[in-house]
C-alpha cells in the first residue's frame, strides 16, 4: 500500500490564449495586437473586424485585448494612426536636404492624392464615411497631419507667407486641401501632374506672397 495518497483538490482551470503579455512589453503587445486587427481588416473588411475577431487573430484574450484599447473605435483610431505615421515616414524620407517649402507642400500632397489615397488599410477603414470622418473622430490623426506640415513649413521665412497668416494657420489650410484630395473633391486627383497644377493655381498663391507661375 502506498504511504503517498493522491492529490484529488481541484486544478485551476487552464487560460484561454497567451497569457497577459504573452513575454512582451505593453508596447509589443499593443503593437501585437494592432497587427492582428489590421490583417482583419485587410482580408475581412472594418465591419467584421469585432473585438473578438481581434483577440482571436492575435492569441490574447479579450481581456488582454480590453487592457489596451477600451472599444473597437479606440482600435480603429489606432490602426489609422499608425498608417497615417508610416505615410508621413515615408513621405519625409522622400526630402533629402533643404527643400523649398512651396516644393514640400506641392510634392507632399501629390503623395497624398497618389499614394496615401490608394492605401488599402486606410480604403477599409474609412468606407463610406471617407478619410475626413476618421480625422474628425479621431484629433491625434488631424494633430499629426498639421505637425507634419508645420515642419514642412519650418524654413520658410516669415516675409514669404501672405501678411498675417502664421505657420500653423498654413499647415491646417495645407490639411484640408489633403483632405479634399483623399475625398476626390479635386478634379483629376489621380493625375500626379494635374494635382501639381492645382496646388500652383490655388494652394499656393492662398499662402505665400511669391508663388511659381504656372507652366504655360
Amino acid at each position: 500500500m502506498s504511504t503517498f495518497s493522491e492529490d484529488r483538490s481541484p486544478r485551476p482551470a487552464k487560460r484561454r490564449g497567451r497569457p497577459p503579455g504573452g513575454g512582451l512589453t505593453p508596447a509589443q503587445a499593443r503593437a501585437a495586437l494592432l497587427d492582428a486587427a489590421e490583417r482583419s481588416v485587410l482580408e475581412s473588411g472594418a465591419t467584421a473586424t469585432t473585438m473578438e475577431a481581434i483577440a482571436r487573430r492575435s492569441g490574447y484574450t479579450r481581456a488582454v485585448l480590453y487592457r489596451h484599447f477600451a472599444n473597437r473605435d479606440e482600435v480603429v483610431g489606432a490602426l489609422a494612426l499608425r498608417a497615417a505615421e508610416r505615410s508621413v515616414a515615408e513621405a519625409t524620407a522622400r526630402y533629402v536636404g533643404p527643400l523649398d517649402p512651396q516644393e514640400v507642400i506641392t510634392e507632399s500632397l501629390v503623395f497624398v492624392a497618389t499614394e496615401v489615397a490608394r492605401d488599402p488599410l486606410l480604403a477599409r477603414l474609412t468606407g463610406d464615411g471617407g478619410f475626413a470622418r476618421l480625422v474628425t473622430a479621431h484629433p491625434e490623426i488631424a494633430a499629426l497631419l498639421t505637425e507634419s506640415y508645420e515642419f514642412g513649413l519650418a524654413n520658410c521665412s516669415p516675409e514669404r507667407l501672405r501678411p498675417g497668416l502664421t505657420a500653423t494657420e498654413a499647415a491646417g489650410y495645407v490639411l484640408s486641401i489633403a483632405l479634399a484630395l483623399l475625398m476626390g473633391a479635386v478634379p483629376h486627383a489621380d493625375d500626379p501632374e494635374a494635382v501639381r497644377r492645382y496646388v500652383r493655381a490655388f494652394v499656393l498663391p492662398a499662402l505665400f506672397t511669391d508663388p511659381p507661375p504656372l507652366p504655360g
